[in-house]
């Protein structure tokens, strides 16, 4: 039987992918091993020798070893949904915007400082939002309405030991995401409960996706390699639109499962076409 390790994965995974031998692991408690070209994964309960690989590592603090482990990834050639070498794209928030303005695409604006010491420089006119680092899921982000709520944020951004971007508050009428597996796009509204758009959800509609952003989101995917691609939008009530960020390892909630048997549909050909 066929291994499948989820990499901090859901545990639905399981009921999907149940004609294999389906494994999971946290990044954080695991440890990697590449000997004679095949890849070994372990943690304190078991070792895994991965026929195939999903990666769905969400909003946890980027760390040496997720490199370390994408790159061994490669190195072995084993099937894995991104593959490893569009997850490690993305996972550098700045290459993932400048991979978004290439395309095109309507960017959001955003300044960027490498540390606190030159935030004096960036300021803008309030309400804007600071983002620190490359977390997805509403994390390392906050709004900023007057002097006073910056001074606080300034002083905690102090202890940051890496970049942070700041960007206009879009006061949006509708948060959009579009997913992308291979050639099927969908696209759904979402509300939240507070100013993050996509925390808290209230309510999902999927929508149709619309033919002027599908055109962009197809180059973009092709050029990342990715099997699965998010984007999302924030459009305001005029009808302006900003993508805020892409996300290759996007939750799939609010969606039709029709995605969740997709995706392991990838994973089952890449598989296959290794033992062909």
């Amino acid at each position: 039987m066929k291994r499948i390790l989820i990499v901090n994965g859901e545990n639905y995974w399981h009921d999907i992918l149940n004609e294999f031998e389906v494994s999971r692991i946290k990044i954080q408690e695991s440890s990697w091993l590449k000997k004679d070209g095949i890849l070994y994964v372990a943690d304190k309960e078991k070792v895994v020798q991965p026929d195939g690989i999903l990666w769905r590592i969400g909003a946890i603090r980027p760390a040496e070893i997720q490199t370390t482990a994408l790159n061994l990834i490669e190195l072995s050639e084993t099937p894995c949904v991104n593959p490893a070498s569009t997850l490690k794209i993305g996972y550098d928030r700045l290459g993932m915007l400048a991979r978004i303005k290439k395309h095109k695409l309507p960017c959001i604006k955003f300044n960027v400082a490498s540390n606190s010491n030159h935030l004096k420089n960036i300021e803008i006119e309030y309400p804007f939002v600071v983002k620190v680092g490359n977390y997805h899921g509403g994390f390392g982000k906050a709004l900023i309405e007057n002097d006073k709520k910056w001074q606080d944020v300034k002083d905690i951004l102090f202890t940051s030991s890496t970049y942070i971007t700041i960007e206009p508050y879009i006061p949006y009428a509708r948060d959009i995401r579009y997913i992308g597996i291979r050639d099927q796009i969908w696209a759904m509204s979402r509300k939240g409960k507070y100013w993050k758009a996509n925390i808290q959800t209230t309510s999902y509609e999927q929508i149709e996706p619309e033919k002027e952003i599908i055109a962009g989101f197809k180059e973009l995917q092709k050029d990342i390699g990715a099997d699965l691609l998010a984007i999302d939008i924030l459009e305001e009530k005029n009808g302006d639109v900003h993508i805020v960020e892409y996300n290759d390892i996007p939750g799939l909630s609010g969606f039709t499962d029709d995605l969740k048997y997709e995706l392991a549909n990838v994973l089952r050909e890449k598989i296959a076409k290794t033992t062909e």
